[in-house]
């Protein structure tokens, strides 16, 4: 939402009572004086007009001393008086009644870029992200009692609902978010669901409590069901795309309700076919979303901060792991070197993705977004690998399920993160790609030689492997960009 200022402010020299009023709307009275001011002190420095101190009552420096550095910054009084300055203060434009009272409900409004351009993140986005680390900390702890093969792939089927859930939400707040009473209730309605499947997630991956797992996801996602019903009403405009998604999301719920009346393992294979379904509807429905394009900022954005806090569990396992150890030199290695890979890990998403931009097309969000999958899943296993390297810090070897949480977890990674950048056209560039790939090759090997390297040694190679890699993809944007 738009911020504006309050009611106009002045700064008042104390020593020669020059004033100057700012207002912000009106095209008379203080805001025509703020244009005439602002006019005329522009005029002053270009050409040059220089007032010495003390030359006046009034009168506006030049050049020599202003030290203007911002829109909202007036410039210093000539007498080298001091400013008094009336408490100016910030408000957020809320939709109001006659009596100036903000509504407690708005109907949803569709946002796109026609209407708002860039758009960032809300405070509720924010908020409504931390749930999540409750859910990427469950799959991580999960993943360092069971690396197994079967472990593993426990792990990625339960990270896709998790997945499915934030996207899901986030796609909608990117369209009709009106942050009033209904949507934030909403929102803390889903947090709960959301909580409820994270701490049921280790009992879920052996196979207890799944009835309830499946009925905090159908709470879920019939709290989006509400949601469109409630922007169908309000937006006709996009009321394709409502239906299109509305029926996608009723298919998935029934089939989660249907789930109930199987037992394990066939349970599991109805919860696959509801995620392939619901998978399916961002590229199937790309034709409806060109019709209403969302700001090709804000995606990148909220995919980013989603990344952010994926990535800070592996900082999480880092502390865990070292506060539960028996200090000494292999163990504050390995802790050393995993935070250090874990900070080029960030540092090759997050390099220059202020100035990411999408191209065009609509299915160049969905590559974009679908990348995050294993881009997602690789840190999360990485954060895993963390935890076991610096545990195993002083043993012979690392084992192979270890390694391929740690190793593995990066290389997929990586695979992710090139993925998203085909898509981009602005920001990291494209020819990065072969760095990344060059990169997977020498992981493979690491991952290959496991057991004839200790832990260490491990966690060593994988930081410099990272290390090299943020030098070269860093030398190649400065040649670039």
């Amino acid at each position: 939402m738009a911020s504006s200022w309050r009611s106009p402010a002045e700064r008042t020299c104390s020593a020669c009572d020059f004033t100057e009023t700012r207002s912000i709307r009106g095209s008379s009275g203080a805001g025509a004086r703020r244009r005439r001011r602002i006019r005329y002190s522009s005029e002053s420095r270009s050409n040059s007009i220089r007032s010495s101190p003390g030359s006046g009552r009034g009168s506006i420096p030049g050049p020599s001393t202003c030290r203007r550095t911002k829109d909202f910054h007036c410039w210093p009084p000539s007498c080298n008086g001091r400013w008094r300055m009336q408490p100016v203060g910030i408000r957020l434009d809320q939709p109001t009644t006659p009596d100036g009272r903000a509504h407690w409900l708005v109907a949803p409004r569709l946002r796109t870029i026609a209407d708002e351009g860039e758009r960032h993140a809300s405070w509720l986005e924010l908020f409504f992200d931390l749930v999540f680390v409750v859910a990427v900390t469950e799959l991580s702890h999960y993943l360092v009692v069971d690396h197994s093969g079967g472990g593993f792939i426990r792990f990625a089927a339960l990270f896709v609902p998790v997945f499915v859930a934030w996207q899901g939400y986030m796609a909608y707040a990117s369209r009709f978010d009106t942050d009033d009473l209904a949507f934030r209730l909403a929102y803390f309605l889903a947090m709960l669901a959301i909580a409820a499947m994270a701490v049921l997630i280790d009992d879920v991956a052996r196979g207890a409590h799944t009835a309830a797992f499946a009925l905090a996801y159908v709470v879920l996602r019939s709290i989006m069901l509400a949601l469109y019903a409630r922007a169908w009403r309000a937006v006709p405009e996009a009321r394709a795309l409502i239906r299109f998604y509305g029926g996608g999301y009723s298919l998935g719920v029934s089939l989660w309700l249907v789930s109930l009346a199987f037992d394990t393992p066939w349970r599991y294979v109805v919860w696959i076919l509801a995620q392939l379904i619901e998978l399916s509807l961002p590229p199937l429905s790309t034709r409806l979303h060109r019709r209403i394009p969302v700001s090709a900022s804000h995606l990148p954005e909220r995919w980013a901060l989603f990344t952010l806090i994926v990535l800070g569990e592996s900082v999480v396992a880092v502390g865990i792991a070292t506060s539960g150890t028996s200090w000494g030199f292999s163990s504050a290695a390995a802790a050393v070197l995993g935070f250090a890979s874990v900070a080029a890990v960030w540092w090759l998403y997050f390099d220059r993705q202020a100035g990411v931009v999408l191209r065009g097309s609509t299915m160049s969000i969905v590559v974009y977004s679908y990348a995050h999958i294993p881009l997602l899943l690789g840190l999360a296993a990485m954060s895993a690998g963390m935890r076991l390297v610096i545990a195993r810090a002083g043993a012979d070897h690392l084992g192979s399920g270890a390694s391929v949480a740690l190793v593995g977890g990066v290389l997929v990674y990586l695979l992710g993160l090139a993925g998203t950048r085909t898509v981009v056209v602005q920001g990291p560039h494209r020819l990065g790609l072969s760095l990344k790939l060059g990169a997977g090759v020498v992981l493979l090997a690491l991952i290959a030689a496991e057991g004839v390297l200790p832990p260490v040694s491990v966690a060593a190679v994988l930081a410099v492997v990272l290390a090299a890699l943020v030098y070269a993809d860093r030398r190649l944007l400065s040649r670039i960009g």
